[in-house]
């Protein structure tokens, strides 16, 4: 396997981590695969290393040539920098595609809760002046083929506003990352104490248009961070522009559970639960999308 790092920009602390198959033989040999970017969440306070590595192995051990992007974050990292990084992210992994055996026509991108709303935004972004022509990279070179979005932030309304009990005493015991401080809001916004229109402004529900990439989605009912009318709501808005869609709501799983199984997860923390299945159907999602090409 090509492991290794790679810093993205000169200006920008961000990092592509690879995780490229190394070349087969005999029948194996020379296969151009799909790649996999991955996004993993963390409020834009973190970067979650549950959502990074173990999902790039999951996918690698299924043919993908995967991809991590540790983004900026904090708030004096406001929008869209972390999103012009993943655009450069993109544009670097289809210049080496073919040393990396990648087929440039087939870059899924995934992305997990605020990793989720990064995603959601190259692919809302990608063909407008934000992106295309003002960082000289062109649309073709940072268009994701494919969009898969694991409970993502979507319209960035919290579920409460007030952190459960729980969440703080996972955090305290240093079992998850502590994002208490300014909120995902105020960090895109790069400021605090924000007026109902800035945040209003950062609800990417209106700006949903055609030409998004197909696009499979997954969280569940007892998500305490992500609502689940943002996923149905995100859902709707893509089937009325037409855009191909697969949603996948669990009744049961936390919030930011990752692969949901023992690679990241405690046993006794998953081993009632069925919300590992979402790996597979994305795996036949993509399948299915390629057979329908």
């Amino acid at each position: 396997m090509i492991h290794q790092t790679i810093r993205l920009l000169d200006d920008s602390a961000a990092t592509l981590t690879t995780y490229i198959l190394d070349n087969g033989e005999f029948d194996q040999k020379d296969i151009v695969r799909p790649a996999i970017v991955i996004c993993p969440g963390g409020g834009y306070t973190v970067i979650s290393r549950n959502e990074g590595e173990p999902v790039a192995l999951a996918y690698a051990r299924m043919g993908y040539q995967a991809f991590v992007l540790a983004y900026s974050v904090k708030i004096d990292h406001p929008f869209p920098v972390a999103l012009l990084e993943l655009a450069h992210a993109m544009a670097y992994i289809r210049r080496h595609a073919e040393e990396w055996r990648v087929d440039e026509d087939n870059i899924s991108v995934i992305g997990f809760s605020a990793g989720g709303n990064l995603a959601l935004s190259l692919g809302i972004y990608y063909n407008q002046p934000l992106l295309a022509g003002s960082t000289g990279l062109t649309s073709a070179e940072i268009k994701p083929n494919q969009l898969l979005l694991g409970y993502p932030a979507v319209t960035l309304e919290p579920r409460s506003e007030k952190t459960p009990d729980f969440v703080i005493e996972l955090m305290e015991k240093g079992l998850m990352p502590d994002m208490r401080g300014p909120s995902i809001r105020e960090i895109l916004l790069g400021k605090e104490n924000l007026s109902a229109e800035e945040k209003a402004s950062l609800n990417l529900l209106p700006r949903i248009h055609s030409g998004l990439p197909r696009t499979f989605i997954w969280g569940t009912y007892e998500d305490t961070v992500i609502l689940p009318t943002d996923l149905f709501g995100l859902a709707g808005a893509l089937f009325r522009h037409e855009v191909p869609c697969e949603l996948h709501m669990f009744e049961k799983g936390q919030h930011g559970m990752s692969l949901a199984d023992d690679t990241v997860k405690a046993p006794e923390q998953v081993q009632h639960l069925h919300l590992s299945e979402w790996f597979n159907l994305s795996l036949n999602w993509l399948r299915q999308g390629v057979r329908a090409d």
